[in-house]
């Protein structure tokens, strides 16, 4: 019994589902969240931060669709390229580096832990895990 525990705590698979899990829902209620304060996200986003009408949107539903898809494994590695990115834009355009990285460290955090993602992948305990032909 011992040994088979201590097999598992050093299942590297394991420790992926937990962090696409964890990552993928902070970005699901993230979206989610967006889109039900739409008119006030819009805003912030074109008056606040100077960005063109419609980038709201595109990033509410980036965030749910790209959420769902880390919780379940697939198109792993394109969607934490492109939450990466979207964390490194929102430290700039909101001033975390001026402002002190305490001010962006959940920001900081979710691109690091995306661009992590790129590189290793969905690992087994994903839905495209089953599919040999995919890149996971």
């Amino acid at each position: 019994m011992l040994k088979h525990l201590n097999k598992q705590l050093y299942e590297k698979n394991l420790g992926l589902l937990l962090i696409r899990l964890g990552t993928g829902l902070v970005f699901l209620m993230h979206g989610i969240m967006k889109l039900q304060n739409m008119g006030m996200i819009n805003g912030f986003f074109t008056k606040g931060l100077g960005l063109p009408p419609g980038t709201a949107m595109f990033i509410a539903v980036l965030e749910v669709v790209g959420g769902i898809a880390l919780i379940l494994g697939i198109y792993t590695r394109v969607f934490a390229v492109l939450f990466g990115i979207e964390m490194l834009v929102a430290i700039f355009l909101t001033g975390g580096i001026a402002k002190g990285w305490d001010k962006a460290e959940l920001e900081a955090l979710l691109m690091a832990v995306s661009f992590g993602l790129v590189y290793t992948g969905s690992g087994k305990f994903s839905l495209w895990h089953w599919d040999p032909k995919i890149d996971r």
